[in-house]
């Protein structure tokens, strides 16, 4: 078990840090410290304004993370464009020379730095770039899973809308149950949780679905309830590519649909609005017939995100989206799986 300090300076939030939060919420690592001045003094529940992490301090850098004896510093953050901020280098040089391992998921790649490779190798540690795509080319087969197994793909509204959270909540709850269930993660979040899966968003885009294909049926061959974590929007202007290839790799027999209430345009996008949620459903329900005309694949219910609403408000928007597409419908973080688990197990039996 690693013990990590999360480097999430100037962005520690339940958006801009998703990655420190994902791993925070559901690592089987410990983690011991969050680097962010800007929240220095608190814990992370304080930092966050929510339920998680209570008794993880938020500290000033990595010279004060480093009385909490991490053996690790994870990079908690996804930046759009993936780049490594500038004014982090001497904080990773420091931890690499208190002889920390570097755990990374941005596109830029840790080790393609020749100065911080080059210290880590000096000090003899590891730095492990999530991100990094394997050195393998693969077009997708087509080839049918094993019966009896069935796959489950969350996909969403726009980027982070909970579809992670989505695939790991469902598998916990259908372990819960003592389904043979599995999480399978396709984003860096998701690999360091579980560490294993792919970076989709960094394969080429002709093997995405291929690569994807045969990882899914790796999973099927063993797991009979399998929760392929989501990526991006297959609405999205910039990252419907990656969703795309992720549909058609892992040839789900049903979808989780995630959405953030309340959200109206694509994030980042304020003249690229959103469709109503049964149009954006039929839109992915569509793309997987494309390949399997005699699909009954379906999406089967609604993973909604409610934050900054009310307990009662989000009972009433979880209500609203329900009515608005006949769906099983909850928040996942508030309510829990229970709900979305019953829809598939009526739907699969």
């Amino acid at each position: 078990m690693r013990r990590i300090a999360i480097m999430a300076e100037g962005a520690f939030n339940w958006h801009s840090g998703k990655t420190a939060t994902g791993v925070i919420r559901y690592s089987q690592d410990k983690v011991v410290a969050v680097i962010d001045s800007q929240h220095a003094g608190m814990n992370v529940a304080q930092a966050l304004d929510g339920p998680l992490g209570e008794d993880i301090p938020v500290v000033q850098d990595i010279y004060a993370a480093l009385t909490y004896q991490p053996d690790t510093l994870m990079i908690g953050i996804a930046p759009r464009g993936g780049a490594l901020p500038p004014e982090w280098r001497w904080q990773l040089f420091a931890a690499i020379e208190a002889g920390l391992n570097i755990i990374s998921g941005l596109h830029f790649f840790v080790s393609d730095d020749e100065e911080l490779l080059r210290a880590a190798n000096q000090r003899g540690v590891t730095i492990w770039d999530v991100r990094r795509p394997p050195n393998k080319k693969r077009v997708a087969d087509f080839t049918p899973h094993r019966t009896g197994s069935h796959t489950i793909l969350m996909v969403g509204s726009d980027c982070a809308t909970g579809k992670m959270t989505a695939a790991l909540e469902l598998d916990i709850e259908a372990r819960r149950r003592a389904l043979n269930s599995v999480f399978v993660a396709t984003g860096q979040t998701g690999i360091m949780i579980a560490n294993n899966g792919l970076p989709i968003d960094r394969l080429i885009a002709d093997f995405i679905a291929g690569l994807v294909e045969e990882m899914v049926l790796h999973f099927t061959d063993q797991y009979d309830w399998v929760f392929v974590e989501g990526q991006g929007a297959l609405n999205h202007p910039g990252y419907s590519p990656v969703t795309l290839g992720l549909i058609h790799g892992s040839m789900p027999n049903a979808m989780i649909f995630s959405h953030k209430v309340g959200a109206t345009t694509i994030d980042g996008y304020p003249n690229c609005p959103l469709p109503p949620l049964k149009q954006l459903i039929s839109y992915n329900e569509e793309a997987v017939r494309w390949v399997q005309p005699d699909s009954t694949n379906k999406v089967v219910g609604l993973a909604l995100v409610t934050q900054g609403l009310s307990e009662q408000e989000a009972r009433d928007a979880i209500k609203q989206a329900g009515d608005e597409t006949g769906l099983p419908a909850t928040d996942i973080w508030r309510f829990g799986a229970g709900v979305l688990v019953d829809a598939l197990e009526r739907f699969f039996a």
